[in-house]
């Protein structure tokens, strides 16, 4: 990276705004199967990933208490522009290096913008189904009930292959994990078919809920990718079972509600309802419907989980952007006026 570029991100780095902040990332591929373009897709948005996750940790520094979460490939959405700083291939990996513009007022709010929120939790399963094909079944069937697995390295880092009860519980105390699944499996396969039998406790903090066994059946072109089916069934069952029993799925913290915008003045139609999928994207809002329209007016209910004045305020750091003026009406309800402001 020569000077120049190290000065650019340098500058851009202190960029921070009301409503944007540049973050920089970078990450590391290796090339499989000498598949480049595979490699050089992966690497940059890892790249990009990976500054929302330095995001989220300078705003755990800058607001104690804050929680990270599971930032995934539906995050970026929220980087606005990014800039590819450096991109290397050296001995058969691609590293890149970005900055990224993340929509700092899309993210204000984030824990209300992911529509199923998620308990964390992590796992052990037996020695002889511990590989990475039924570990990543097991995480899937996690993930689909709303279990999140973000803690599981560090615990199992702390567990150093203990197969001993007492150790992997002791780990799990002192992990940030909610609850703790101990798995043991019975397989069986041939023919391109499998079954699996799960036997899985089930731990809190502070209590054991009882335990559940479910069976599962799967296929696959080989033995090891046609167990893995059958365990996620398995699991995908024992899991639908916790969460109609021990542990309900949580909730959001705020209820979803509704609000009238009245969008007046504008060009034409498509204006408006350009606007509207726009934030939709930016998951100012959730889902919007046209409930009456006049001669340049138009009524739109749209639900939310912000409240209206937060709402209110995030669309006063975009009109600039797209052409309106946003106050607030008498009732609440909140206008939206494209009268050109030349």
């Amino acid at each position: 990276m020569n000077k120049l570029l190290v000065m650019a991100a340098a500058v851009l780095l202190l960029t921070i705004n009301a409503y944007a902040t540049v973050v920089n990332g970078s990450a590391t591929v290796t090339v499989q199967n000498d598949n480049i373009k595979q490699a050089d897709t992966s690497a940059k948005n890892s790249a990009l990933l990976n500054a929302l996750y330095n995001y989220f940790s300078r705003q755990q520094d800058e607001q104690t208490g804050s929680d990270m979460p599971e930032i995934t490939s539906e995050y970026l959405k929220f980087i606005r522009s990014y800039k590819i700083v450096d991109r290397r291939y050296n001995h058969g990996t691609i590293t890149y290096t970005v900055i990224a513009d993340v929509d700092k007022l899309s993210l204000s709010d984030v824990a209300y913008m992911i529509k199923s929120r998620t308990d964390n939790a992590v796992y052990v399963i037996d020695e002889l189904h511990d590989n990475y094909e039924n570990n990543a079944a097991i995480t899937n069937a996690l993930k689909k009930n709303a279990f999140s697995t973000k803690y599981q390295m560090d615990f199992l880092s702390t567990v150093a292959d203990s197969s001993m009860p007492d150790l992997v519980y002791e780990a799990f105390q002192n992990s940030k994990a909610q609850y703790l699944f101990d798995i043991k499996a019975d397989t069986t396969s041939g023919d391109g078919k499998c079954s699996a039998t799960v036997s899985m406790r089930v731990a809190g903090k502070a209590k054991e809920f009882p335990a559940v066994k479910t069976s599962g059946e799967g296929t696959g072109q080989s033995d090891v990718s046609c167990v893995a089916s059958a365990i996620y069934s398995a699991m995908d069952l024992a899991l639908y079972s916790v969460r109609e029993g021990a542990i309900p799925a949580p909730s959001l913290d705020r209820e979803l509600t509704k609000i009238t915008l009245t969008a007046a003045n504008y060009a034409n139609f498509a204006t408006p309802k350009n606007l509207m999928e726009a934030l939709k994207r930016k998951t100012f809002i959730t889902n919007y419907s046209i409930k009456g329209f006049a001669e340049k007016s138009l009524d739109i209910e749209a639900e939310i989980y912000v409240s209206p004045d937060m709402l209110l305020k995030k669309l006063q750091g975009i009109q600039k952007e797209y052409g309106f003026t946003a106050s607030k009406l008498e009732g609440g309800n909140i206008l939206l006026d494209f009268t050109s402001q030349e």
